[in-house]
């Protein structure tokens, strides 16, 4: 499946770049409460649970972005207190793998201040912003609808039940989106507010590097054209003409009409792994990415994928374990694994295209060697089963 963006008719101006506080606000949320897939985001969420003064290991871990000042030398650390550490948790379904959309700009406007962002939540017509929180609650909008859950039966029902059947923690929420909304709202502003202000040390951070990586993508836009600027931003994304159009690779189907739904783009700190296409109909579209900061060995999909496929073979696995423990020629891997010279060519060949050996020449012998550390990236059980 894929979201298409149809740049047919679009003029330039349909797509623009900015930063959003409320957007990364919620990217640094959920990569607390997620940090089964934000490993890299785990020593800065441990950190963020000690009331000790200097955390510095926990604040520059590698998905912290580290501006003009870090805890190292002598910036201060983000922590959060119980209460809070509790309130977010409770609130988590708001911003896990589906995140509400009026957590992104509910504008084409970027760089506008968080309590800007926050107010237009706050303004949000009662019917829209329940109906935005129970596709949250829900996981989802490619389900039936919500836009009538105050008063149709059905639909509260429905959310009721989808809610109960993921967790104690959305099934009330559930319960008090439909029987208190304002209330609701007013508690998911108070929070989000307490939120950045615990966490602004690390936000003012994210929010430098967002700072540095804008006039870039600016200028991506206006010279390379948005359809090729959007392309770039994500290595699964591919840019088509005839009709011009942007294709992302995703696990849900959309298209957005770029003629009439502005795209905002906004970079994000804190949002590593996830690219993000939030296309609500009757709102901007929204498309988040991921800093990746400069000579960073992070592979997409499409390598990892490969690479996976070439271990997969009996074959070349054998030709792993032996290269696992000493770098070896090809005839003397021929010879250790009863391959014949041609097979284990192939199989080098393979592992080589997938990044998975390095090569090093002594005269007219080359010797491969396992590359350690991209296979433990793939799987600790992969590399330690190739030791055995």
């Amino acid at each position: 499946m894929s979201v298409v963006l149809s740049l047919a008719g679009a003029s330039p101006s349909c797509v623009s770049a900015g930063a959003s506080p409320l957007a990364e606000l919620g990217a640094a949320l959920h990569a607390y409460t997620e940090t089964e897939h934000h490993p890299r985001a785990l020593r800065w969420a441990r950190g963020l649970e000690t009331d000790a003064p200097d955390a510095p290991d926990a604040l520059n871990a590698p998905d912290v972005p580290d501006g003009e000042g870090s805890a190292r030398d002598g910036a201060p650390a983000s922590t959060l207190t119980p209460g809070l550490r509790r309130r977010i948790r409770d609130w988590a379904p708001l911003w896990a793998s589906y995140r509400a959309r009026y957590l992104f700009p509910l504008s084409a406007a970027g760089d506008r201040p968080l309590d800007a962002e926050l107010a237009d939540v706050a303004e949000l017509p009662l019917p829209l912003f329940v109906e935005l929180t129970g596709y949250a609650i829900r996981g989802g909008n490619s389900g039936a609808p919500l836009n009538r859950v105050l008063d149709d039966r059905a639909q509260r029902e429905g959310l009721l039940t989808a809610a109960e059947q993921r967790s104690t923690a959305r099934a009330e929420l559930a319960r008090r989106l439909l029987n208190a909304p304002e209330s609701l709202r007013a508690d998911l502003l108070d929070l989000l507010a307490q939120a950045a202000r615990a966490l602004e040390p690390d936000l003012a951070r994210a929010a430098r590097a967002i700072a540095g990586q804008l006039p870039r993508l600016r200028d991506s836009i206006e010279h390379s054209g948005p359809g090729k600027a959007l392309a770039d931003l994500d290595s699964t994304a591919s840019y088509r003409d005839e009709p011009p159009r942007v294709v992302f690779d995703k696990f849900h189907h959309g298209i957005v009409n770029v003629a009439t739904t502005p795209v905002l783009v906004v970079p994000s700190a804190f949002g590593r792994p996830h690219f993000l296409v939030k296309h609500e109909p009757g709102l901007v579209a929204v498309v988040q990415y991921p800093l990746i900061p400069e000579g960073d060995d992070q592979p997409s999909y499409a390598v990892v994928h490969r690479r996976l496929e070439v271990m997969r073979d009996p074959g070349r696995q054998r030709i792993a374990r032996a290269i696992a423990r000493e770098p070896l020629t090809p005839s003397a891997l021929a010879a250790r694994s009863g391959m014949t010279l041609p097979q284990v060519s192939r199989h080098l060949a393979r592992l080589r295209e997938a990044g998975l050996v390095t090569v090093e020449r002594d005269g007219r012998r080359a010797y491969y060697q396992l590359h350690l550390e991209r296979v433990r990236s793939l799987g600790e059980d992969l590399l330690t089963a190739l030791f055995h």
